[in-house]
């Protein structure tokens, strides 16, 4: 009986979305463009005061469009798992590239009401990347790669607790956030916008021995400055691009937020799992400066961060201790850029 609730909510839900969306969520005129969204956030407003748990959303908010995200003639119900007052459906919407739909619901009351709705390009299980490519980007980081000639930088004052820095006018004191610890098994590391999935997902060039190590961020004004990554307690006296295998040492970021993980759980990740962890975490950033957590759900793998201003190009550096040995990795989201000023790599 509860799966057949189940499937009746979401199908409920399909059919009343796109009603909701043939009268008010096309695109309308330039000239009546705020009307049209006021009307639209009406009638979602209503969907999830029907279908939702207080709080959720669908997803659509403020988008209007030309083709329905739910469509009761082109999306189907592929799977229903229900256990105790918990259940999960997937669906796909069909067309020229299919959209992958995962409900969570939670039954309260007696009634079985959506708490999460998520979307994915990628069919389930699907692997990130395959076990080839894989194999070739661990193989393409080492212990012992070469690094860049130093560069004059101050790095080391993007985290100077206390230091009056003015990034908006008004000076204000820099202040240093601990986000917590993640374990790298691999030593490994990902550094980029955790929101493109595999898209030009490389390793940087030079390895970590295999540790647990502290990670943090510095800020200003409510702004992330820059992310560190405390390899040891040895000061940094040099500082030296960290370079993408094959690429240069700049992190570019489309979706506001850089990430550093361990590429080898990662690459063992399903796509819609990454997917799903993005779009998971993406929502804490809207209230924190940044989160640790798990790739695999086994040890926290993977810090991601805000990126400063948001979108753009940001240099990666390795801090090198007095031994020649590697003290810490560094983000710099260029908000003062003074700190900065040669951030190409280049000698």
């Amino acid at each position: 009986m509860s799966q057949t609730e189940v499937r009746a909510r979401v199908e409920g839900f399909i059919s009343d979305f796109h009603r909701s969306w043939e009268r008010a969520g096309k695109p309308p005129s330039p000239s009546s463009l705020d009307q049209a969204v006021e009307a639209w956030v009406g009638e979602l407003a209503v969907l999830v005061g029907v279908h939702f748990t207080t709080g959720a959303r669908t997803g659509e908010e403020n988008v209007l469009s030309s083709h329905a995200a739910h469509d009761p003639a082109l999306e189907s119900i592929t799977e229903v798992k229900v256990e105790a007052d918990r259940a999960t459906v997937g669906s796909v919407l069909d067309g020229s590239m299919p959209t992958y739909y995962e409900y969570r619901l939670v039954c309260a009351d007696g009634l079985w009401r959506i708490c999460q709705l998520r979307c994915f390009l990628d069919p389930p299980g699907v692997p990130l990347v395959g076990p080839a490519e894989a194999e070739a980007m661990l193989n393409a980081a080492s212990l012992d790669a070469g690094l860049p000639s130093a560069l004059e930088l101050d790095v080391a004052g993007l985290f100077a607790e206390g230091r009056p820095v003015a990034p908006f006018g008004e000076t204000v004191p820099l202040e240093v956030v601990g986000l917590g610890e993640v374990t790298y098994g691999s030593g490994v590391l990902a550094v980029r916008d955790f929101g493109y999935g595999a898209f030009g997902l490389a390793p940087l060039a030079r390895r970590l021995g295999a540790g647990t190590y502290c990670v943090e961020v510095s800020r200003a004004a409510g702004t992330n400055i820059a992310l560190r990554l405390l390899v040891s307690e040895a000061p940094a006296v040099s500082w030296h691009p960290a370079e993408v295998a094959g690429e240069s040492n700049i992190i570019g970021v489309d979706a506001g937020n850089v990430a550093i993980l361990d590429l080898a759980t990662l690459v063992s990740c399903e796509a819609q799992q990454v997917e799903g962890l993005f779009q998971e975490h993406s929502q804490r950033l809207l209230d924190v400066p940044g989160v640790v957590f798990s790739l695999t759900g086994d040890v926290n793998d993977a810090v991601m961060v805000t990126s400063g201003y948001g979108d753009g190009a940001y240099p990666c550096y390795w801090g090198v201790a007095e031994d020649g040995t590697i003290a810490s990795l560094v983000v710099d989201f260029l908000v003062l850029p003074d700190d900065s000023e040669d951030v190409s790599g280049s000698d």
